[in-house]
């Protein structure tokens, strides 16, 4: 059970504190026109942190960047990845033209009963030639496939930084707009006038709703059920005042924000923002990085794809748009 201050000074430093605390919240505060009403703080909103960091503009030229580097590796891919398919079915082709020209070769050399005929060397021809190609065709392929997946990888990393940065863009904007919504709505002076006025009393009823909830009381040692209202105050220990206090404050803030949010419309729609949307990801741009980035594997095996590229291009040059010319 909560025992009662023992002395004159601990009563009236808690029964200044919680007058204290409940005139910052109940006070009239002159209507301000747009911003923060004089004497407010924000305990619980939180401005997103990318807030601080860097201004809307700056962040969209990023993800526009960011967007236009994507894309160009992106294209770069598919031409790769189509190239490696067509060079792979070309080899297909091939191979099977081999088997049919060797086959052909065979019998028809058999039915002459060894006769070397036109016909039978031009299969011979045909099998050799097939080969060849078929040979270099494989080359070409084993060349091709690190560079895919290298540039694959790179793409995957462009990828992932454009929607990191489309992200905090998301974050950046809608806090701007939600501010500017609410200094919008402060600016009517006439009902931030009325809300000021009356706002005072929905907390007086809330604070001694709280003083009166017998469960929540007594976690505190209070039994609510031999006094009504915040009264309790005068003898509640510091610590005590103060977790009370804060839940008076974490209820009315609750209460006021219910309200208001249950005046706004319901829009389930995301928000779009124009030159910033990011395509679906191709079927062949799938990295397959288990559902996480890891900051060893990855360039471990970039560093073992560099090593059996024959060529490894800069970055510069894989963002050139060299479509532009």
């Amino acid at each position: 059970m909560n025992q009662p201050a023992t002395t004159t000074q601990q009563t009236d430093r808690n029964s200044n504190e919680g007058q204290t605390m409940e005139t910052a919240q109940l006070e009239a505060q002159a209507p301000a026109k747009g911003g923060k009403a004089p004497g407010r703080s924000l305990t619980y909103f939180d401005a997103p942190y990318i807030a601080s960091c860097i201004s809307e503009e700056d962040l969209r030229e990023n993800v526009e960047k960011g967007l236009k580097r994507y894309l160009t590796r992106r294209r770069k891919l598919t031409e790769v990845c189509n190239e490696l398919d067509r060079l792979k079915k070309t080899l297909s082709a091939l191979e099977q033209q081999g088997e049919e020209a060797d086959g052909e070769w065979k019998q028809s050399f058999l039915k002459g009963f060894g006769k070397q005929t036109k016909s039978m060397r031009d299969k011979v021809k045909q099998k050799t030639q097939a080969k060849l190609e078929a040979e270099q065709i494989k080359e070409m392929i084993e060349l091709l496939e690190p560079q895919a997946q290298w540039i694959k990888m790179y793409t995957y990393l462009a990828r992932n930084a454009l929607v990191d940065n489309k992200s905090r863009l998301i974050d950046l904007v809608t806090h701007n707009r939600l501010i500017e919504a609410v200094d919008e709505l402060s600016r009517n002076t006439e009902c931030m006038a009325k809300l000021g006025e009356v706002v005072k009393y929905l907390f007086e009823r809330i604070e001694t709703d709280t003083c009166n909830d017998h469960a929540y009381m007594a976690t505190l040692g209070i039994d609510a059920w031999k006094q009504k209202g915040a009264a309790y105050k005068a003898v509640m220990n510091y610590e005590d005042t103060a977790q009370l206090n804060r839940e008076v404050s974490r209820r009315q803030m609750s209460a006021l924000g219910d309200l208001f949010l249950s005046r706004i419309p319901v829009d389930h729609k995301r928000i779009k923002l124009p030159g910033t949307e990011i395509p679906e990801r191709l079927p062949f741009e799938d990295y397959k990085d288990g559902g996480y980035y890891s900051p060893i594997r990855f360039p471990r095996e970039l560093k073992e794809l560099e090593e059996k590229m024959g060529f490894v291009p800069s970055l510069d040059e894989l963002d050139s748009d060299d479509t532009a010319a």
